[in-house]
């Protein structure tokens, strides 16, 4: 069994330029994995969607906003979120999560491995 510091994981973690945030694997096999990241005051992850499976989103401190918007029906939502909230986004929904707080959001997501990879797409 291996323990993980999430602190001093999420310093050595590298920028993913399609989201604009750097992402750490913490958890996980080729097919599902559960990360950590940390976003600065003003940044934001950028939108982007996913063809097949959820994400899970769990805001560890920090406060925000996300935005979402559905790729087939066209609607679209805006909520705020905080430490200890949690939610999910489905399959085919754009999504964008704005720190527009003073503090560091931090945030774990679990979701399939591909949702970083060959099922991430942007408008």
């Amino acid at each position: 069994m291996e323990i993980i510091n999430w602190d001093t994981t999420l310093h050595s973690g590298v920028c993913d330029t399609i989201a604009g945030i750097t992402i750490v694997k913490l958890l996980g096999d080729e097919s599902f994995g559960t990360y950590i990241t940390r976003i600065a005051p003003g940044h934001r992850v950028n939108p982007h969607y996913h063809h097949q499976g959820e994400e899970h989103y769990h805001i560890l401190s920090g406060e925000g906003e996300i935005h979402l918007a559905g790729m087939t029906d066209g609607t679209r939502q805006s909520c705020r979120v905080g430490a200890r909230c949690s939610f999910s986004i489905p399959p085919m929904v754009e999504h964008s999560l704005i720190n527009n707080g003073e503090e560091p959001l931090v945030l774990m997501f679990s979701c399939p491995a591909s949702h970083l990879g060959s099922d991430r797409f942007t408008r």
